[in-house]
């Protein structure tokens, strides 16, 4: 028989919120985290609120593949890939999209700003746009001065690498007043394409023997004055099969530099050279040196991107279990005032899975692993660099995710991962919650969206605001509603948002204890909100889903937003609550929903209070 336990009635109060945790049953949460609540973010001061909506700026045609933006003359400037085109539009103007270029390739691209333009690498080409038009960076790309101080003959210094981007190049001779044949440093050549002689173009006088790699003058260029520098240039061009490829089939890129610098593109992500990455000549994203290249690692794993770390660059690869996955690479200036760009292994186990994984909250750089998102920090009793997990509330649904789809950003102090219509959000602006004193390795406190069918995202600042926009697989170029003020900002491009603050399934304390909870003094408070309500719904462990027990609106009287259906004269901008009088008889545990899935409706959680009686002993 039974045993009964004295009826007193006991409170519980859920409250100071944090995010949500699905690593642990949903029995076992702590009492400020959600086993589930989707669509929610916290507010400023923490606590939980549903997120802003997002509506369609304008349709392309093909999927959105990139969103860039870059400033010219004072001027922002938008620029949208979608399917094998290039498009600027500005959503604040009335003109129709300008077409750019066409016959890109319909993948996701990526684009870095440098030297005064935009450069796009595609995979299946570099491009650049200077604020007005686009074209392929091999147009125009800087012919370097290979050689000097070259006789009629032959020899000289080696003075600029040569360009992979275009077979062109310049030699300078220094001409002996007698010598006719001038023989160039290679043969086989495409064409001659200029002579200069004494700084003057001569289009006639001269031959060029292209098999042999000569140029032949009709009279012999005169000798400079004593201690003169080289009077003679000669300007040709020789292709080599694939070396413009190099550099076009990339699909990776940052911007960096010697120290403190951003005056060099780095750029990787070439199928046909899965672990090199080459880096661009000095702030020219039209010259890449042939000599500035590294082999880094093995080629069983790519290279997949770049984080800054202070002076360093971390090269970040793929991992296979066995090899570095981190290098750091540092840039030096040698004795001749060169740049050099050492690399070395940093650390193994944090292997990116994509090229738009990465991201970083504040200082803290992080990775988008198949284990969860990693931060590339510092040991702080060693020294020694280390990588340290920061996911690990929502591991076990965000590893769930095709995460080769994925794309991240940093957002507003966040760093956000779209994958499959959802997005995995660590919340930097909420204190930190420290897993060891020894080490001091910490998780971020995480959130959870559905309805956000991002395939490219891009952030933005303006006038010191942020924004977020997104593309998606249907052609659409989306905004986050932030820049909306009122009720209007929530709903998700006319439909409403589904927004769940839910407890964990909760025994207070006591699994074989059965509790009632009583039909008074129950109820949530909720954030203020000109328009606002809440669904309660309870899920016992009788219950194979929830129910809704009670429904409340909670309205703020706002002269330039009445709906008369649920007129108000509450004036009162304070947290109110809404009570829900139901009573649950005999369950052990007990888990409490609150839902607002109304459109044009704000929503926020403060607390849940309860009171119960304990009651008989469970047989079962």
């Amino acid at each position: 028989m039974a045993r009964k336990q004295g009826a007193a009635i006991r409170t519980k109060k859920y409250e100071r919120f944090r995010g949500v945790d699905f690593s642990t049953d949903p029995a076992l949460v702590d009492d400020t985290r959600s086993p589930w609540a989707p669509n929610m973010v916290a507010d400023m001061g923490g606590m939980p609120e549903k997120r802003p909506g997002w509506r369609t700026l304008r349709t392309f045609d093909g999927r959105v593949n990139g969103l860039y933006d870059a400033v010219f003359g004072g001027v922002t400037h938008q620029l949208i890939h979608a399917g094998t085109k290039l498009w600027r539009w500005d959503e604040n103007g009335e003109d129709d999209p300008a077409l750019l270029a066409e016959h890109l390739p319909d993948e996701r691209s990526m684009a870095v700003y440098m030297g005064g333009n935009l450069w796009l690498f595609t995979g299946d080409g570099l491009y650049r746009y200077d604020g007005v038009s686009v074209c392929s960076a091999v147009e125009g790309a800087y012919a370097p001065l290979t050689v000097i101080a070259r006789t009629p003959a032959g020899g000289g210094v080696s003075y600029e690498a040569v360009n992979l981007l275009t077979g062109t190049q310049r030699v300078s001779f220094l001409a002996d007043g007698s010598s006719t044949v001038y023989v160039l440093p290679c043969k086989v050549l495409d064409r001659v394409d200029a002579v200069e002689v004494n700084g003057a173009a001569m289009t006639t006088g001269w031959t060029a023997d292209l098999a042999a790699g000569t140029v032949t003058f009709s009279a012999a260029p005169a000798a400079p004055a004593a201690g003169a520098e080289d009077n003679v240039t000669i300007t040709f061009t020789k292709t080599v099969p694939g070396n413009a490829a190099r550099i076009g089939k990339c699909r990776a890129a940052v911007v960096w530099g010697v120290g403190a610098a951003s005056d060099r593109i780095v750029a990787t992500g070439n199928p046909d050279y899965p672990n090199y990455d080459f880096i661009c000549g000095y702030a020219d994203g039209g010259y890449w040196p042939d000599t500035n290249y590294a082999v880094i690692g093995t080629d069983e794993t790519a290279i997949l991107g770049y984080r800054r770390l202070g002076e360093h660059l971390a090269v970040i690869k793929e991992d296979n279990g066995q090899d570095s996955t981190v290098f750091l690479r540092s840039g030096v200036l040698d004795d001749d005032g060169e740049a050099r760009f050492p690399v070395k292994p940093c650390l193994a186990g944090a292997g990116a899975v994509t090229r738009f994984g990465f991201g970083n909250i504040g200082d803290e750089q992080l990775i988008l692993t198949g284990s969860g998102v990693y931060a590339l920090t510092t040991n702080s009793l060693t020294a020694e660099r280390i990588a340290q997990n920061r996911s690990i509330r929502i591991d076990p649904k965000l590893l769930s995710e095709d995460l080769s789809e994925a794309v991240s950003c940093s957002y507003d102090g966040m760093y956000l991962i779209f994958v499959g219509g959802r997005v995995y959000g660590l919340d930097g602006r909420q204190p930190r919650s420290y897993q060891s004193r020894s080490d001091m390795s910490f998780a971020y406190e995480c959130f959870y969206w559905e309805n956000v069918p991002a395939r490219s995202v891009l952030r933005r600042i303006e006038s010191g605001r942020e924004s977020l926009y997104f593309g998606t697989e249907d052609g659409r170029v989306c905004r986050f509603n932030t820049d909306i003020e009122g009720m209007a900002r929530y709903n998700d491009d006319g439909a409403a948002i589904e927004a769940v603050w839910s407890t964990r399934a909760d025994d207070d304390g006591d699994p074989m204890v059965l509790k009632t909870l009583l039909k008074p003094g129950n109820a949530v408070t909720i954030k203020p909100y000109a328009r606002s309500g809440a669904k309660i719904l309870f899920r016992t462990d009788r219950d194979a889903v929830a129910w809704q027990a009670a429904e409340g609106t909670m309205d703020i009287f706002d002269w330039e937003d009445i709906d008369f259906s649920r007129f108000a004269f509450l004036a009162n901008d304070g947290p109110s609550e809404i009570p829900f009088h139901h009573a649950v008889k005999k369950y052990k545990r007990l888990q409490i929903l609150v839902k607002n899935d109304a459109v044009n409706e704000g929503f926020g959680v403060y607390a849940i209070v309860k009171h119960y009686a304990a009651g008989n002993f469970a047989k079962q």
